[in-house]
């Protein structure tokens, strides 16, 4: 009998492992073709820092379909901060489990950067502007309105579970509160 179940559903199981093992040493290639030089990496970086310093607030208000809150705009003059990554900020006060924000990066004022973000209007918590992200597909973002703002509050958007929370009542509070930038301390070990 076993003879018999290996005559008949071998062959199936050689061709089954030989179809994944081709198939991964077909993605192991792409992979290879598809990888970076680090010149490209470089120019998309200074792609993407150049963007940051350069916002484009009227694309992004026709293509929303809001204005932009005027603390929001004013934040994209700031180029030193803007251009941090890796931050963690961290509330003045409150419970220390939830006493902190992660920023791994600030998003331009474009709309190319919404592209990557969640739909706010598909969740329904209505139009906005992705302007940080945590690095694992959450988000910080302002709420747009039909007249300009002075300021906005700032919601965090989680993808895992989907969920919404405000996690401060403007961006200059916001903004305001005591960061670190990671980033920064690592370089500074480094060199």
């Amino acid at each position: 009998m076993q003879t018999l179940v290996l005559e008949v559903f071998g062959p199936l199981i050689a061709a089954i492992v030989l179809l994944f093992a081709v198939l991964g040493v077909r993605g192991f290639f792409r992979q290879l073709r598809e990888r970076e030089t680090p010149e490209e990496r470089g120019a998309a970086r200074d792609a993407f820092r150049n963007r940051l310093i350069h916002p484009n607030p009227e694309q992004v208000e026709q293509g929303i379909g809001g204005l932009l809150p005027e603390r929001l705009i004013a934040f994209y003059q700031d180029h030193p901060t803007v251009l941090m990554e890796e931050l963690e900020i961290t509330r003045p006060s409150g419970d220390h489990d939830n006493s902190s924000e992660w920023i791994e990066a600030f998003l331009p004022l474009d709309l190319e950067s919404q592209k990557f973000a969640i739909d706010l209007a598909k969740q329904g918590w209505g139009k906005g502007f992705c302007f940080a992200t945590d690095g694992t597909g959450n988000f910080y973002w302002v709420p747009v309105s039909d007249a300009r703002q002075v300021d906005g509050p700032v919601f965090f958007a989680s993808h895992d579970p989907y969920r919404n929370e405000q996690v401060a009542a403007s961006l200059e509070e916001f903004l305001s509160w005591p960061r670190t930038s990671h980033s920064e301390e690592r370089k500074s070990e480094a060199g």
